[in-house]
This record gives C-alpha cells, sequence and structure tokens, in this order.
C-alpha cells in the first residue's frame, strides 16, 4: 500500500510537476479572459441566467475568483462590439490550445511518452481537445440553468411530479462532475499514441477531478475565512488568489496522469519476475 504514495511522489519530484503546472498556470490565466468574452457571447447567445452560473460557482470557488469573473463579465456586456467579439472568439481558441498542449505534453511526460513525434497530428489532436474542451465548459454551464428553466417548464405546462423535479435538480451537479470525468478521460486517452486500457486511465481521471473539487473548496474556506491576501498584496490579492487557484487546477490534472504512470509501473514490477 505505501508503494504507490512513494511511487507517486518520486514521480513528482522527478518530473518537476510543480515547475510544469506553473507554465500550464500561466498558459491558463491568458486563456482565461479571452474565454470569458466567448463565455458572454454564449450566454447571450443561449440565454443562460449569468447569476445562477455565478451562485454555482460561489459554492465551489473563491469568492474573489467568482467577483472576478462577475466584474469581467460585466464589463464585457458594457463595452460589447464587433472587433471585441472576433477578437474573444479568435483567442478563446489560440490560448487555450497553448494550454491544451503543455497538459498533453506533461501526460506524456508522465505515461514516460517523451514528446511527440507527429507534429502535424500533435497539433491535430490538440485542436480536438480544446474544441471539446470548450464544447465541455458550455455543456456544463447548460447543465446549470437550462435544465432549471426545464424543469420550471415541465411542471408548470406537463404536470411533472415536484418529486421528480427535486430529484433532477439535485443531479445536475453530479451530471456535471461526470462530464468533466469524460473531459478528464479524454485528455489522458488523447495524449497516447496507440490505445490504452481503460483501467490505464480511468484511475487518474477520477482522483483528478475528485481532488480538484475538494482542493477549490477547501481554498475556498481558506480564502474566505482565514487568508488575508488583501493585506498583503493590496488590490492585486484577487489576482493572487485566482493564480494561486489556477497553479492548483494545474497541479492537479497533471497529478492524475502521474498517478496512472505510478499504477502502469506497480503492474510492471508485479508482471516482471
Amino acid at each position: 500500500m505505501l508503494r504507490l504514495p512513494y511511487l507517486l511522489a518520486q514521480r513528482y519530484f522527478r518530473h518537476n510537476v510543480g515547475i510544469q503546472s506553473a507554465a500550464l498556470a500561466f498558459y491558463l490565466l491568458f486563456s482565461l479572459f479571452p474565454f470569458l468574452i466567448f463565455i458572454s457571447a454564449l450566454l447571450g447567445l443561449l440565454r443562460l441566467n449569468v447569476t445562477a452560473i455565478l451562485l454555482a460557482l460561489g459554492e465551489l470557488l473563491p469568492r474573489d475568483i467568482v467577483d472576478i469573473i462577475r466584474a469581467y463579465l460585466l464589463h464585457i456586456n458594457e463595452a460589447s462590439n464587433l472587433r471585441l467579439m472576433l477578437f474573444g472568439l479568435l483567442f478563446s481558441i489560440w490560448f487555450p490550445m497553448r494550454a491544451a498542449n503543455a497538459l498533453i505534453i506533461s501526460v506524456r511526460t508522465a505515461y514516460h511518452l517523451g514528446p511527440p513525434r507527429r507534429a502535424v497530428l500533435h497539433r491535430l489532436k490538440t485542436l480536438l481537445y480544446t474544441v471539446m474542451l470548450i464544447l465541455t465548459i458550455a455543456l456544463t454551464l447548460a447543465l446549470m440553468t437550462v435544465g432549471e428553466r426545464l424543469l420550471t417548464y415541465a411542471v408548470v405546462h406537463l404536470r411533472l411530479p415536484l418529486a421528480a423535479a427535486s430529484l433532477w435538480a439535485r443531479l445536475r451537479f453530479p451530471a456535471a462532475a461526470l462530464v468533466g470525468y469524460f473531459a478528464l478521460f479524454f485528455l489522458y486517452a488523447l495524449a497516447q499514441d496507440s490505445f490504452q486500457p481503460w483501467r490505464s486511465i480511468w484511475p487518474g481521471a477520477i482522483a483528478a477531478l475528485a481532488a480538484w473539487m475538494v482542493l477549490s473548496w477547501l481554498y475556498a474556506l481558506y480564502v474566505e475565512n482565514i487568508a488575508q491576501y488583501s493585506l498583503l498584496y493590496g488590490s492585486i490579492g484577487a489576482v493572487i488568489v485566482l493564480m494561486i487557484w489556477l497553479y492548483m487546477t494545474a497541479n492537479v490534472l497533471i497529478t492524475g496522469a502521474e498517478l496512472n504512470g505510478a499504477l502502469l509501473s506497480l503492474r510492471r514490477e508485479k508482471d516482471t519476475p
């Protein structure tokens, strides 16, 4: 039982997961604001409830991060124009592609695959995952808000029992978590050079998703009740909170792949006489 934590810690330092996480957090930061422009356009197109989304995010993320997202969405709505919208749509693909590329390379390092050999195929995989990630986020937002509207309509007009509506309202967040799991699973599978069995991918995906949710919740409690970043960093305290959260997110995503690599190493040790 202690062999797995030992291997995981060894791989964490040997593969410089902390440095890779810092680089990925940098790309995620530059991806965030163009992506929020895209999200702003998506919210207007689908007529999603922004307040409901922010309330849902507030249950998991630190309040400072939610405030940054709220302020930026309001800024985009006030200064919305065609040039800004085109900029958001363009760079919401470009910068997330850079982040996805860094993440895929980190996953390949965890599986001891080395640099990608086919550059064109690697770019296509990166683009494919970026588009899939955007669609995943859009679906998650829809589950948070459209589901509530559909429930209200079904109860009023289709006479859906309130018990069934209440059950689905509780299942929306597990459904969103399931969507996130498949996004991580697809990431770990897409980084491979060949087909990998299910058991070589799913443990890290589940562990990364669970760890991200727990760490985000604990970090939100820490920021709101203990930490005083505004006293240390002044007006950029909220940005520091955001950067630390992005670093934690990147660290968890890469460590999930390292967990899969450690499990593969244990299987090889058992199979080797």
